[in-house]
């Protein structure tokens, strides 16, 4: 077949390849046209839908991304090529809860499924789910230095720090220049509030891998706590000359703008958040919380409905719902939000701290001092003890 004839063929198989070959040689959105010719001739060619979500997740446009995979599933809903590919993109725009569901009933799974599961549960505050997740690939893998790492930062979460470094330590003698243990060390410094220490790993990481996206983000985010608001601010603003279209560092300077307490302008660059993601229920919670600075509780409630709206396992949301409820003298109301709140994650002790307070509001001391209790008991759990002199960290 000549060439002129093969560009004018209808053949599905013919244009899929074609538009395979554009993909592969990273013409994205000429590849797109011959997956749409190819789904012109074949609907429901589940190669030519998972392929066309590739390509639109490497030009940045994840909600046709997102379409395009939901569409391949509906074809071939048990392909586990297709489900690693989706409950990434899921996972990327914080999708978390839609990840889960689909993930935990996927019936033959292998260790990415695994890992991607994990990282939606890690990334869910469900860290015990995260390590149960982990330590099944570890069992066969027992030196699977990015998975250790992970599970590392699942630790954190569960405020066992010790035990987190004594994962950390394990990666950097199997790997001592692994540049990603380096960083997860720093989430991990980070996530127990010791800033100067994430920001000393996130400063070997870049001195690696000049301009990294995240981790510039991440130090950024640490100066931010320290108070050193110009120096983070600094670094937001080299992210967002080469990511503007990316969601994360306009996010990132409206919370600085929050924690400057210029309220307004937060709410102007978390805006744009949202504008470039506004399926991620995080984004909109932050506009809520920002929202009841500024005392205006009803917005600040919409603003919550609307996260919980996109995902109802979101416990925050819940409990900032409930906050709000109880300023507006809806008690009772408050009360059933803060439980759903714990029945999601019931080692927040903030959770239970804030029902103590409303139960304390309507004169119900004995379950007010049930609740404080428990918050009580929550904090000495997580208290953190110190660290070894010697350690090699």
């Amino acid at each position: 077949m000549g060439l002129l004839s093969i560009f004018k063929s209808k053949d599905p198989k013919k244009l899929l390849e074609i538009g395979t070959e554009y993909y592969n040689s990273g013409k994205y959105q000429k590849s797109i046209e011959y997956f749409n010719k190819t789904l012109n001739s074949e609907s429901k060619n589940p190669d030519a839908w998972y392929f066309k979500g590739n390509a639109y997740q490497m030009l940045g446009k994840s909600k046709l991304a997102q379409d395009s995979y939901e569409k391949a599933l509906s074809i071939h809903p048990n392909d586990l090529e297709i489900i690693k590919s989706y409950t990434m993109l899921l996972n990327s725009l914080e999708l978390f809860r839609e990840s889960v569901e689909i993930l935990k009933n996927v019936s033959e799974s292998d260790d990415e499924i695994i890992e991607i599961l994990g990282d939606a549960y890690l990334k869910t505050g469900k860290f015990e789910e995260a390590i149960l997740q982990y330590n099944n690939i570890l069992e066969r893998k027992p030196r699977y230095k990015e998975i250790l790492a992970k599970k590392g930062t699942a630790l954190v979460g569960l405020k066992q720090f010790d035990e987190a470094l004594e994962i950390y330590e394990k990666v950097l003698k199997i790997s001592p220049y692994d540049t990603e243990v380096w960083k997860n060390i720093g989430n991990a410094f980070y996530t127990v509030k010791k800033y100067e220490k994430a920001i000393q790993f996130y400063d070997m990481y870049l001195n690696e891998h000049k301009g990294d996206f995240g981790v510039t983000l991440s130090k950024g985010d640490a100066l931010r706590k320290l108070g050193k608001t110009n120096e983070a601010l600094d670094l937001y603003t080299k992210v967002l000359e080469k990511h503007i279209q990316n969601y994360e560092p306009w996010c990132r300077v409206g919370l600085l703008y929050y924690d400057t307490e210029d309220y307004e302008t937060a709410i102007y660059y978390l805006e744009l958040a949202n504008e470039r993601n506004p399926l991620n229920p995080s984004i909109l919670v932050k506009l809520g919380r920002t929202y009841i600075k500024l005392r205006n509780y009803n917005k600040g409630l919409e603003f919550m409905e609307k996260a919980l709206d996109k995902d109802s396992e979101y416990a925050k949301a819940w409990c900032y719902k409930g906050y709000i409820l109880n300023l507006l003298e809806k008690h009772y109301e408050a009360i059933d939000c803060y439980k759903k709140a714990i029945a999601i994650n019931k080692n927040d002790s903030k959770f239970w701290m804030y029902l103590s307070n409303v139960y304390k509001t309507i004169g119900k001391e004995d379950y007010s001092k049930e609740a404080y209790e428990n918050a009580v008991n929550l904090e000495n759990h997580n208290m953190l003890p110190k660290r070894a002199e010697n350690s090699v960290l």
